[in-house]
């Protein structure tokens, strides 16, 4: 017989989730560990990294994602983020290049620079999807769902 006092320990009802396997990682640890993949996806002299971002559009999508993350992250990895946005507006704003461009136009074009082109290097793809990660936060409207959503997923790892 079980006495009524007794606690039994059982998992919650959403069963175990990735963060209880993980620990307490943290926003900036994970930062750290996505700029250390974009490195070596940038780099591609890892097997795994030649199988699954091969392609410069998966290499994109990585560094768009990490960009979100650094941005989310703050301290130094936001203010790495943001400098690379800068870098990429900067000449966009240009209003001998471009005139009256806004932060939602500039989200669209450093996606379509980040995506479209067949680049032969590995570094504009990830330079451009880092821009537009944090591009995605400033413009808001569909691409600030699109950064929150990222950004949501992201805060459940750490």
């Amino acid at each position: 017989m079980i006495p009524t006092n007794t606690v039994l320990a059982a998992p919650s009802s959403g069963g175990a989730s990735l963060t209880q396997g993980l620990g307490a990682v943290g926003l900036s640890s994970l930062a750290a560990a996505g700029f250390i993949v974009l490195i070596i996806a940038i780099r591609n002299r890892s097997k795994l990294t030649r199988k699954y971002v091969e392609d410069r559009r998966y290499l994109a999508g990585l560094a768009a994602v990490i960009g979100v993350l650094f941005t989310i992250a703050g301290g130094t990895w936001r203010m790495i983020a943001q400098g690379t946005h800068d870098l990429a507006t900067s000449t966009l704003t240009d209003p001998n290049i471009v005139a009256g461009v806004s932060p939602a136009g500039i989200a669209l074009i450093l996606t379509t620079l980040a995506f479209l082109p067949e680049w032969q290097k590995r570094l504009p793809p990830a330079f451009f999807g880092l821009g537009a990660g944090v591009s995605w936060g400033v413009a808001g409207a569909f691409w600030g769902i699109l950064f929150k959503v990222i950004g949501a997923m992201l805060e459940k790892l750490a």
